[in-house]
């Protein structure tokens, strides 16, 4: 055999080793590399999830004593009596009458005839209310309507009508006397 001949026969049993290595390191990369790399990934992607997940409870866990603040808050106005309270709405209006006679006769009015108006609902707070008529003089009124204002539990003056009483005895000096109907509710609980 030549020279030639010689020296192209251990190149192509070079090239073929290097072929079949190279084939056999794609396969062995292919079918075991890459796979665990495949795994290892898919791991650390669900490692950031619930990184980011963790994150958002502990922010939310961080608001625990806030929350916990809130609701505590909440449950103090209601038993302070923010709100009308009773077994079913008609104690509630009765109540809530009782509660207006009170006020009017404590501020110098005098209340003349209350009724009971239908509950309403706004905003998804239900209302129970009552109409009074009183009489009296304007700084009675005010202070009437003063301290419904500032009653607790709340209540909200929703219409109000005043009218001026004529004077009892033509040519003498009287503080005027009004009239009013007042429309008043209060949110129940």
């Amino acid at each position: 055999m030549s020279e030639f001949t010689r020296r192209r026969d251990q190149l192509g049993r070079r090239g073929l080793f290097i072929a079949v290595n190279l084939t056999i390191l794609v396969l062995v990369f292919w079918g075991f590399v890459a796979p665990v790399e495949a795994v290892f990934a898919e791991r650390e992607a669900r490692i950031q999830q619930q990184q980011v997940l963790l994150a958002r409870l502990s922010a939310i866990a961080a608001q625990a004593s806030a929350i916990e603040g809130l609701a505590s808050e909440t449950e103090l106005e209601l038993q302070n009596g923010e709100f009308l309270t009773g077994a079913n709405e008609n104690v509630i209006a009765a109540d809530l009458q009782t509660k207006l006679k009170t006020i009017m006769g404590n501020s110098g009015a005098q209340s003349r005839a209350i009724q009971s108006l239908p509950g309403r609902t706004v905003d998804q707070i239900k209302y129970s209310g009552a109409r009074i008529d009183l009489s009296g003089p304007l700084p009675a009124i005010v202070r009437a309507v003063h301290a419904v204002e500032s009653a607790k539990p709340y209540l909200f003056i929703a219409n109000a009508v005043l009218k001026s009483s004529p004077a009892m005895r033509p040519g003498t000096a009287e503080e005027p006397v009004l009239q009013a109907q007042l429309d008043i509710y209060g949110a129940v609980q």
